[in-house]
């Protein structure tokens, strides 16, 4: 299923342009106050990337794990702050011995695991009693969850998220198959950005190598849906008429324990 992959050691430099200092991410304190709630020792990032958000659970504790494919992501990480214990691997074979973890997550990264289910077991098999599994990110196959410009102008983008995504139910189905316990699923963060006319050209998001729904674009696809924004701003502006791109995106925490 994951036949579609990205190379993120080609993007990895400029990937922190997406979390602008500006923006406040509530996902991130949802993440924050389920490890203290946990009273984690140990933490878990499956999908860690530049380290961002493993570096705001330095708070709770400093024995911080993250793991990624891309070593270019892992360099990026090492310029944290925080003192990141960092491994190169995959999310469905996680090189780690059981009962070792207090909390595992991933955040918008269990798409890029391919065998999202298998993900799902290992982590099971980390975590130390009462400790909990959390997958945050936002379902495209949900109706409630997803209104994105992106899906508009660019060719294939949503179709190949329903792909790479697993639907929100199957996540609920595989934890109960694999033994957690006290599930939920809950909205920690509704991201609702507005952009009207021309500033939709300064979204950090619409750059070509921010998010991996662009970045997985050829550049003719991506330059073929600027054109249409930049066709949808020129009529537009001939008709008087104000044009309104719209992000609204519920982020979703499901989350499980391990009795």
């Amino acid at each position: 299923m994951d036949s579609i992959k990205l190379n993120y050691d080609k993007i990895a430099s400029d990937y922190n342009q997406r979390y602008p200092a500006t923006q406040q991410w509530e996902r991130g304190q949802a993440l924050l106050e389920l490890a203290a709630g946990l009273k984690a020792k140990t933490i878990l990032e499956v999908g860690s990337g530049t380290g961002y958000w493993l570096n705001l659970l330095q708070q709770v504790t400093k024995n911080l794990y993250g793991l990624d494919y891309s070593m270019g992501m892992i360099q990026q990480a090492k310029r944290q702050p925080a003192t990141l214990n960092l491994s190169r691997g995959t999310g469905t074979h996680l090189p780690y011995q059981s009962g070792t973890f207090d909390l595992v997550y991933c955040v918008d990264a269990i798409h890029h695991f391919g065998d999202h289910h298998a993900f799902i077991r290992e982590a099971f098999r980390l975590l130390k009693p009462n400790g909990a599994l959390a997958i945050i990110g936002h379902d495209p196959h949900s109706v409630d969850t997803s209104s994105w410009y992106i899906y508009n102008y660019f060719d294939t983008v949503y179709h190949t998220d329903l792909q790479r995504y697993p639907a929100g139910t199957s996540i609920i189905k595989w934890m109960e198959q694999d033994g957690f316990t006290d599930i939920s699923s809950q909205t920690v963060e509704q991201i609702k950005n507005i952009h009207v006319g021309d500033a939709v050209l300064k979204d950090p998001f619409i750059k070509h190598n921010a998010t991996s729904q662009l970045a997985l674009l050829s550049k003719e696809t991506y330059q073929s849906g600027i054109k249409r924004i930049n066709e949808a701003l020129a009529e537009a502006k001939k008709k008087d008429e104000r044009i309104v791109f719209r992000s609204e995106i519920n982020v979703k925490m499901f989350l499980g324990y391990k009795k």
